[in-house]
């Protein structure tokens, strides 16, 4: 499995926990099964300057651990994101908890 494979698997188990919690995200799960899956997804959200409202449900409900921000934060992913990404992802964070840190 490739780390690209392994970065898709982890966000479809994310939108599984997702749902188990009462929450679908629709629009990401089309992005993730469309071209590039989800790790072209999560560079298109990242790039976007749009802040998701799944991100703040997600983040409200006291998940952030199942955003994207968070995935692409992580260390296993480290080679299939830039720091552009990875700064995009902290800086959306930093919205929500004030403090700049995954």
């Amino acid at each position: 499995m490739t780390l690209a494979e392994a970065f898709q698997r982890a966000c479809e188990d994310a939108v599984v926990e997702s749902q188990r919690l009462g929450y679908t995200p629709t629009a990401w799960m089309s992005m993730m099964h469309g071209p590039g899956g989800a790790v072209a997804a999560a560079r298109r959200l990242l790039t976007s300057g749009d802040v998701q409202t799944g991100f703040e449900r997600l983040v409200r409900i006291g998940r952030r651990d199942l955003t994207v921000e968070a995935a692409v934060l992580d260390e296993r992913w480290a080679d299939l994101f830039d720091e552009p990404h990875r700064a995009a992802a902290r800086w959306r964070l930093s919205q929500v908890d004030g403090t700049g840190q995954p």
